[in-house]
């Protein structure tokens, strides 16, 4: 019994190792089998019919699509590459720019229902900051713009509307708006470089510019410059105070039927803006990009690898801030919306004005809260220029010298020296010096990188903030 007991343990045992072997042997294969039935599964295989399309249920259901995609895309450069050469005149190159993001383009609703001309699909948007065709706007793509729900009937003969307890705005508006339009900054007493900001406007011939005076100081002074001035009754100090107040006023303008061009005062006008704004859009607003990704948007790549497979195929839209020191405010419905929310949110919560009015022009609606329904066009970034672009792109260009280019405006909201870098800029463009006028050193180099370039060294951390972070209050350390 003794020998027959040993002979057994190395036979019981050896049965349970190839079991064992046997069971993750067969595991693993199944594994396999499960991915490659897994129509989600992506596969590298350039020689199969799809290209990337590797796996025997993509190559059946997505050869086809693949294949004439990429031939539409092939038709669709060539036709580009033609009107490129056909219209080289009319377009400054600018060298050693960005290439252009992903997106698409078509006719709108309205332009259909009217018999407009609808145009192709467009896979990439144009990069103005490779190929620069002026600050003049454009026709639009696919036919007639769309038509904006304006608060005061385009045809009525009396306005402002509403002047019911509003007098005085109904007066003021009268003598100064010209269409239905003004430029309009909030400000106070204590503005740094308020005088400057208003005789820089005044050269520029702008007619319908006035300024929403928060203090009887500045009031008075603005009258005796003959520069007209709205008296609102405000006790808000600190640039962001002041600021956090527009939504409210603006929404005053906007109720009378008038649009406004509102802007802050470290903003360098250069020319008239009002021939240069679209208005197509409840919204156009000057972006903090710059480049075309950052001002126009692009999608980013999430990388979760705890998705095994599936690990790349979340995406996310990303676009840089619109920047509420310099946008055109329609007078329209959804707009008066916007001013609504906006000042609620700003008089009940602990919120940067800016940042309320990204989240209400970006973010949809959800759950119990409503958006305004604004509609949103960023203005031309080398036109309506924030100082980053103008100091570490423009400055560096050739093609987009003074005597090729003369932005709109700069904003100068990236630096904090604004006095100093608006002064250099008014010496450049408006006083005849060359381009060492502009000559500075903070934040002014030429070596621009991309949000992909800025980010590359730390995206694992940033992936792993976004797809394992629990610390879902917004602006947590």
């Amino acid at each position: 019994m003794v020998r027959l007991a040993g002979i057994q343990r190395p036979l019981v045992a050896g049965l349970l190792v190839g079991c064992a072997i046997a069971f993750f042997h067969n595991h693993f294969d199944e594994m396999k089998l499960s991915h490659d039935r897994n129509p989600f599964a992506h596969h590298n295989n350039p020689d199969s019919p799809g290209g990337h399309l590797g796996n025997h249920w993509e190559r059946r259901t997505f050869a086809a699509e693949h294949l004439a995609i990429r031939e539409e895309n092939v038709a669709v450069a060539r036709s580009a590459t033609g009107a490129v050469a056909a219209n080289n005149d009319a377009v400054v190159e600018v060298p050693g720019a960005e290439g252009g993001t992903g997106g698409g383009g078509g006719g709108s609703i309205d332009s259909i229902l009217m018999g407009g001309a609808i145009t192709p699909l467009r896979l990439t948007y144009p990069d103005p900051f490779k190929a620069f065709t002026g600050c003049t706007p454009e026709a639009p793509q696919g036919g007639a713009a769309r038509r904006l729900d304006l608060v005061a009937a385009p045809d009525s003969t009396q306005w402002p509307i509403s002047c019911a307890g509003h007098e005085t705005l109904c007066e003021i508006l009268r003598k100064v708006a010209v269409n239905r339009e003004v430029l309009a900054a909030v400000a106070n007493s204590g503005a740094p470089g308020i005088f400057e900001f208003v005789d820089g406007i005044q050269k520029l011939g702008v007619k319908n510019f006035l300024v929403i005076s928060l203090d009887d100081q500045l009031h008075n002074a603005l009258q005796g410059k003959g520069v007209a001035s709205y008296r609102v009754h405000n006790t808000a100090q600190g640039s962001h105070k002041v600021s956090a107040q527009k939504f409210g006023i603006i929404q005053e303008f906007v109720e009378r039927g008038c649009s406004v061009l509102l802007t802050d005062t470290d903003v360098a006008y250069l020319q008239n803006p009002f021939p240069f704004l679209y208005r197509d859009s409840d919204v156009e607003s000057m972006s903090d990009g710059w480049d075309n990704s950052s001002a126009h948007g692009f999608f980013d790549r999430v990388d979760d690898p705890a998705m095994g497979g599936g690990r790349r195929r979340a995406r996310a839209f990303r676009v840089a801030a619109l920047n509420s020191g310099m946008w055109l405010v329609m007078a329209t419905h959804a707009s008066q919306r916007l001013m609504a929310i906006m000042s609620h949110r700003m008089a009940t919560e602990d919120l940067w004005d800016q940042a309320g009015y990204n989240l209400e022009l970006w973010f949809g609606a959800r759950d119990g809260h409503a958006t305004a329904g604004a509609t949103v066009r960023v203005m031309h970034p080398l036109c309506f220029v924030n100082s980053k672009v103008m100091f570490r792109f423009i400055r560096h260009t050739p093609a987009l010298a003074k005597g090729k280019h003369v932005p709109v405006a700069m904003h100068a909201n990236y630096h904090t020296d604004k006095a100093l870098k608006m002064k250099k800029v008014y010496a450049y463009y408006a006083k005849g010096g060359d381009v060492s006028a502009l000559d500075c050193s903070t934040g002014c180099g030429s070596n621009l990188k991309t949000v992909r370039e800025l980010e590359g060294k730390v995206q694992h951390s940033i992936n792993d903030g976004i797809v394992g972070s629990k610390k879902w209050v917004e602006g947590a350390d």
